[in-house]
């Protein structure tokens, strides 16, 4: 879900005072954004290059390309594990892409965001990775996160930030006396915040079910700040914008087949025909209770996990089965409750879902309507998968998981660390 910070000070918080201008004042906690300048960053882009390999601090989103596994440190940038030995993975490097959190690859080219501005690689030499270009401001403000409040906060200082040519990179605190700001509609007090050297290889590869970025043949399909963007590809070199759409603010995720895409939302799953690459078109929304859910598709089935509490709307969680055959009427025909959804990814007839810090499920799909629970790997706290064609991937925390899949379920290949 989009973390914004949404401050709502009511004055009946707070002990005050009264001056001759009728103002009511009383000392406040003021938070000051600490900021970078775009264009002091994007100076630096030129000479990003891959460091020695470091710790993960943050895992964020993973993408399988190849022999290999790019695992994304959120807000830092991306690891790049070698995986020709599954058994044995190998942290190779870390590519540093300030304010990073998704990315996509295709015919040796990594797209990576870097807050605002879409970044992209070379990825011709896995032994020599380079930058090759950017486009600045294509993703908007609205693309990055912005930092947590550390403490309590009453009110936030903007006066020196400018959006336009500064980022937001954390806060400085101060207690000052300060006019209380009052709302009409607000009847208690209180501050809300919201936010919490081989060959390389050709073709794209495979992200998991949080993906905000897809490659559908020649095109880059992008959702963020309310927007879909669309990228012809073609030349691999020199991307060009083909289209943008508008859509919802709370669309998260992407995911495709056949001629359609299928975005999930806080509030339901939205389905666009994309037999026009570069003009996609709004077919049928869904809607359900809010929460986060990311979306997956198999033949006239989709499947979504809807996660509650947090700052995902309600408390229920749930997996959500949709019968998709008429794409312009989507029905819901079944849900199975869940504790603490994630990711999930389908291969052949057994479909995965993270239940987060209660493990892994694995269903039986064969009847989409009645799906059979086949194993739960209750041992596992994972945040998504990738089902590939010879193995499952899955990410929890600091720990990547790799397992082959048998007639009954999966049986483990390595559990790797990357801390």
């Amino acid at each position: 879900m989009k973390k914004i910070l949404l401050l709502f000070i009511l004055g009946t918080t707070f002990p005050s005072c009264k001056d001759d201008d009728n103002s009511e004042y009383a000392m406040q906690n003021i938070a000051t954004p600490i900021v970078i300048d775009k264009a002091d960053l994007r100076a630096t882009f030129n000479q990003l290059e891959v460091e020695d390999p470091k710790p993960i601090e943050n895992s964020g989103k993973f993408y399988a390309y190849g022999d290999y596994i790019f695992i994304n440190d959120l807000g830092a940038g991306v690891h790049i594990i070698d995986n020709t030995n599954p058994s044995a993975p190998v942290k190779k490097g870390f590519l540093e892409v300030p304010g990073s959190k998704d990315m996509e690859a295709k015919d040796n080219i990594l797209y990576v965001d870097s807050y605002s501005d879409l970044v992209l690689f070379d990825l011709s030499n896995m032994n020599d990775i380079k930058y090759l270009k950017s486009y600045e401001d294509i993703l908007g403000n609205g693309n990055y996160e912005w930092p947590l409040f550390s403490q309590d906060v009453d009110q936030v200082d903007y006066d020196a930030y400018d959006p336009g040519s500064q980022i937001v990179v954390g806060w400085e605190y101060s207690r000052e006396l300060r006019p209380i700001v009052r709302y009409d509609y607000a009847e208690d007090g209180g501050v809300v915040n919201t936010a919490n050297g081989a060959d390389g290889f050709s073709g794209s590869g495979q992200g998991g079910s949080f993906a905000r970025f897809n490659v559908v043949n020649d095109r880059l399909y992008i959702i963020n700040d309310g927007q879909l963007l669309v990228f012809d590809v073609s030349n691999q070199e020199d991307p060009i914008v083909t289209g943008n759409q508008y859509l919802n603010w709370n669309v998260e995720t992407i995911f495709n087949q056949g001629d359609y895409l299928y975005l999930g939302s806080t509030n339901g799953m939205h389905i666009y025909d994309i037999t026009d690459l570069d003009n996609p078109t709004s077919v049928a929304v869904i809607e359900h209770v809010l929460g986060c859910d990311p979306v997956v598709v198999d033949g006239d089935y989709a499947y979504v996990t809807v996660r509650g509490g947090n700052n995902c709307g309600q408390d229920l969680s749930f997996l959500e089965v949709i019968d998709i055959s008429d794409k312009s009427n989507p029905v819901i025909v079944k849900d199975y409750d869940m504790q603490e959804p994630y990711g999930l990814g389908i291969r052949g007839d057994q479909l995965f879902v993270s239940d987060g810090q209660y493990g892994l499920h694995i269903y039986d799909k064969t009847d989409p309507t009645d799906l059979k629970l086949v194993k739960n790997k209750e041992e596992l706290n994972i945040f998504d998968v990738i089902p590939l064609e010879d193995k499952l991937l899955m990410i929890g925390g600091q720990t990547l998981h790799q397992y082959n899949y048998t007639g009954t379920g999966i049986s483990e290949i390595s559990t790797y660390q990357m801390n």
